[in-house]
């Protein structure tokens, strides 16, 4: 299992961090941080494939998480900008 985990969790960090970019950068300058979308990134990835990790067998392949990890991170900072968006307009 600790064999299985050092291997994918680079996957998962790495996949965090590039969503966490590529959002930043997509939203030119309309974002909330960098920082703010990194950190976001990072702690979706990790969640989802850690979900992912124990309802499925462990035979998951690197490529397959990093995907799992891209779709975490992403699912995490479209929820948090729709959240905070309208928290901050009071709707």
């Amino acid at each position: 299992m600790f064999e299985h985990v050092m291997q994918m969790g680079p996957m998962l960090v790495v996949a965090g961090l590039i969503v966490g970019w590529v959002a930043e950068a997509a939203s030119h300058a309309r974002g909330y941080g960098f920082v703010i979308d990194m950190v976001l990134g990072f702690v979706g990835s990790v969640v989802g494939g850690a979900i992912v990790w124990v309802l499925t067998p462990s035979d998951i392949g690197m490529l397959a998480m990093l995907l799992i990890g891209c779709g975490g991170a992403a699912l995490t900072i479209a929820a948090q900008r729709g959240l905070w968006r309208s928290a901050k307009l009071g709707t």
